[in-house]
């Protein structure tokens, strides 16, 4: 990653859960049994131990004593194998029956010496024993002569850095071992709890049950405040015996710096940073961006969360320009402002022949999306090809780039997009039967206006044919018909021979074509394959073989019947033609012999020959009628099969909305089904102009009818349209340019109309603030595909960034990736943002550093940057549970 002050290269991809035991012990402590006496082959196997248990965290706790030298050495060779540890005791405390043992874990800052040359945590622990010794004669730890009050208040006043964990809670010397209800109370009222109190080690279930179900929420009804303020953290630990132990036990952490501050503030924010379980990441999310340009993104390379990540810089620093450079290479058209965001990229940040590469996650595979400027984008799964692979099919994204949100939010026709970006590939399966259907309507409304224009010709036809008797007749009349006979039976069978060879070309040109299909069908389904199913696949892909051999086996066989029985065709054809040729000079001889000065007796035979082909056109004219009233019934067969279809995809929608509307209850969403009268009533508006109808009379239709295959279906009764208005001229006007576009008009799709309430309210009559809340609540209530969005929080005032947004991607975290770019310093620091992305444009460089909220680095840069930071990293040292309830 290009950075401006330099990499995170333990966390380069941000906050994330790392294993934590905070109760260790070492060779320095009795209890901790091993044979090395050497300080550094001691780290090594401790070190290598905590690596193997694949320990990220831990905590240095001896009984009643700190060895820094032994700390230093141990912290320096975890660091080097990227582990971080931490210095701390296990202090044997006066309080309850017999005393209790807690865990205080110090800064690391407070193990290192101070003007007086002695650590501040030796310093505590001089006081907290006084004259008194730290362990019996046995050698098992002593109380020091602190209960935990005055241990809590002798740490402030020495200004340490610290935080306290109960340990081993059910076994001897543990809290709820040692402690009666009254003493528990006593210091739950004193408020301890998540402030320096942070977390009990193995605490048992039935004291979990009996210390919230009883001691707090009796605290918490007698002080008036909420159960959660005093909640700590349950954790496991290992408190090893000896070197195998070490690690056996501990705590899923979420950090994204290796500091005191990070570990402490994860166990105050438990409901955020603390979980039972290592967290598995089971949704898609892009993993790293580079950008291969010699323009303003040159050498740009950043890695992303899984989580939420914020792009924050100053105005035109880069932060778009990376939204913008994603969703070129996922192929997601612009909503807004495209010749803007085109020339953003085309000819500032990425330019011509520069390459924008995507890493994703998803479905347990390592996607590669590569788009060089001007071409279409090329996925790689598992860094193999995959050709004809759109991205959106196998990475879905809920992406909004500047104005987005807040156009769709004013213009309710949109909105139905919202739902539909949340249901996927059902409803492109849906769509695409819709295209067919579609098709298969246009080419059935084609090949029928063909037939009709076919069937116009018939009079023609008739009107020929009479007047071709008529001329014929003129030779029966004069007696000279009979003497012509011959001729105009030869000429007869030639229009018989002509359209056989017209059959016959149109016979090899269909079989050739069919045949073509066949092999396309095929080679579009092998090769076939399965990793769960071989043997079935196998035996399906003999079948499938053996079908296509037969097949073209047949189609073989009828080229080679047709080519032989075409070729003996063609000698009869010749035959006839000898036939024909003996006749001619006898012909000639009867035509010499006429001798009538009106007619002509050359005329005969090609009038015959006319008539023939005139009556064999009728012939095929009649047969149209029959044809026209088939395609008419298919035509409507399919116009209802779509109509079945525009339900399906409504009732898709349905389901979506049951789906979100049960999810919540702030944001509830009713479809009506076509009930987008609106786009219907402009529509017939723009297909009618030019015909003096009246928009008021195409708004009533619009009204009154669900959508025009309905209307086509009424066109047979002027009674349907009595409430319209129309005169005589009108409905003739109307009827002519319905037909003529039916088309058009039939396949018109009245769209369906979402309504959004917030809070009981449409949002359309909302304040565009309130409106773009809405909307983004919505758009983050869904499945876990990944949310895009440049500047979420523009329209939206600094409560409703709390009250909504902050609040839901808090509960998001673990479900899906967020990608925001901001101004407001509250979504970062109070949405604790995992992985935070600095802008800053230098000389028309974009350069990038990347880091947790938790680093003082990013904390102070979201200070310096962004107006309001400061007082965010104020509310941020509240327990988050305290503004978030």
């Amino acid at each position: 990653m290009r950075s401006i002050m330099g990499k995170n290269t333990r966390f380069p991809d941000g906050s994330k859960y790392l294993k934590a035991d905070l109760h260790l012990h070492t060779r320095t402590d009795k209890e901790f049994k091993t044979d090395i006496s050497d300080a550094r082959d001691f780290a090594e196997i401790y070190v290598s131990e905590l690596k193997k248990k694949d320990i990220k965290i831990g905590a240095i706790t001896n009984h009643n004593k700190f060895d820094n030298d032994e700390f230093q050495v141990l912290k320096t060779t975890a660091i080097n194998e990227g582990i971080f540890l931490l210095p701390g005791v296990e202090l044997s405390v006066k309080d309850g029956k017999r005393g209790i043992h807690i865990l205080i874990i110090f800064a690391p800052e407070d193990a290192e010496k101070d003007d007086n040359n002695t650590p501040k945590i030796e310093t505590f622990l001089t006081f907290a024993f006084g004259s008194n010794p730290r362990f019996d004669r046995t050698e098992n730890p002593a109380l020091c002569n602190l209960n935990l009050d005055t241990t809590i208040e002798k740490l402030n006043e020495l200004k340490c850095h610290y935080f306290i964990i109960l340990a081993h809670t059910d076994n001897n010397r543990g809290f709820f071992k040692e402690l009666e209800g009254g003493r528990i109370k006593d210091i739950l009222k004193r408020g301890y709890f998540r402030k320096q109190i942070l977390a009990c080690q193995n605490i048992g279930e039935s004291s979990r049950s009996t210390f919230i179900n009883n001691w707090v929420k009796e605290v918490a009804k007698e002080t008036g405040q909420d159960e959660c303020s005093f909640i700590p953290a349950f954790i496991s630990a290992s408190d090893p015996k000896k070197i195998e132990e070490v690690g056996a036990r501990y705590s899923n952490i979420k950090i994204g710096e290796y500091s005191f501050d990070a570990v402490k503030f994860s166990l105050m924010n438990l409901e955020l940073r603390i979980s039972d379980e290592f967290p598995q990441i089971d949704y898609p999310y892009i993993k790293r961006v580079r950008v291969e340009t010699d323009r303003a993104m040159s050498e740009f390379d950043v890695c992303l969360s899984p989580g939420m990540n914020n792009l924050i810089g100053i105005r035109g620093s880069g932060k778009s320009a990376l939204l913008e450079a994603i969703r070129y290479a996922l192929e997601i058209d612009a909503r807004e402002d495209r010749e803007y965001k085109d020339e953003l990229l085309e000819r500032y940040a990425i330019g011509s022949g520069g390459k924008i590469i995507l890493e994703i996650l998803a479905s347990g595979h390592v996607y590669r999306i590569e788009r060089i400027m001007g071409e279409r984008s090329k996925v790689y799964r598992d860094d193999e090809y995959i050709p004809n692979l759109h991205p959106s099919s196998m990475f879905p994204v809920v992406y909004y780039g500047q104005k987005d949100i807040q156009q769709q939010s004013m213009d309710r026709e949109q909105q139905i997009g919202l739902i539909d970006q949340f249901i996927g590939d059902k409803l492109l399966t849906i769509q695409e039967q819709m295209q067919e259907k579609e098709d298969e309507i246009k080419d059935i409304i084609k090949r029928s206006h063909n037939l009709k224009e076919k069937l116009k010709k018939k009079e023609e036809y008739k009107a020929k044919k009479a007047s071709l008797e008529d001329k014929i007749a003129v030779f029966e009349k004069l007696q000279i018909a009979d003497k012509l006979q011959k001729e105009a039976d030869f000429k007869r069978d030639e229009v018989i021979f002509e359209r056989l060879a017209e059959f016959t070309k149109t016979s090899k040109e269909d079989l050739s074509t069919f045949k073509e299909k066949i092999e396309n069908d095929f080679s579009y389904i092998f090769p076939i394959s399965s990793k769960e199913n071989p043997d079935l696949f196998t035996e399906l892909e003999k079948h499938l073989l053996t079908l296509k051999d037969v097949w073209l086996k047949r189609i073989d066989e009828m080229e080679k019947v047709g080519t032989a029985t075409f070729a003996e065709l063609e000698i009869l054809k010749d035959k006839f033609v000898e036939a024909k040729d003996s006749v001619e000079e006898e012909i000639a001889r009867i035509k010499r012999e006429i001798d009538i000065p009106d007619v002509s007796p050359d005329d005969f035979g090609a009038l015959v020959k006319e008539l023939e082909k005139v009556q064999v056109a009728i012939s095929e004219i009649e047969k149209y009628d029959r044809m026209t009233m088939e395609l008419e019934n298919t035509k409507q067969r399919l116009y209802s099969e779509l109509q079945d279809l525009w339900h399906e995809q409504w009732s898709e929608r349905e389901l979506k909305k049951e789906e979100i509307n049960a999810s919540q209850t702030i944001i509830q969403l009713v479809i009506d089904y076509k009930g987008n009268k609106k786009s219907y009533a402009e529509f017939m508006r723009e297909m009618f102009r030019g015909t003096g109808l009246r928009g008021e009379k195409l708004d009533k239709l619009s009204n009154n009818f669900s959508d025009n295959i309905e209307l086509l279906n009424s066109l047979e009764n002027r009674n349907n349209f009595q409430d319209i208005g129309f005169t005589d001229n009108e409905w003739l006007k109307f009827k002519e340019r319905f037909f003529e576009h039916e088309e058009v008009l039939c396949l018109y799709r009245v769209p369906d109309l979402i309504e959004i309430r917030y809070d009981g309210k449409p949002i359309r009559k909302l304040s565009l603030g309130q409106r773009a809340s809405s909307l983004l609540l919505l758009l983050l209530s869904q499945e876990n595909t990944p949310v895009i969005m440049d500047q979420p929080e523009d329209d939206l005032d600094n409560q409703t960034v709390y009250e909504g947004l902050i609040k839901k991607v808090l509960k998001l975290k673990g479900e899906r990736q967020i990608i925001f770019a901001t101004h407001n310093p509250n979504i970062p620091v109070l949405g604790d943002c995992e992985q935070v992305i600095i802008f800053k444009n230098e000389d028309d460089k974009i350069l990038a550093e990347a880091g947790s909220i938790d680093r003082f680095h990013i904390q102070k840069k979201i200070v310096d940057i962004m107006e309001g930071g400061k007082e965010a990293f104020t509310k941020r040292k509240e327990i988050y549970y305290q503004w978030t309830l």
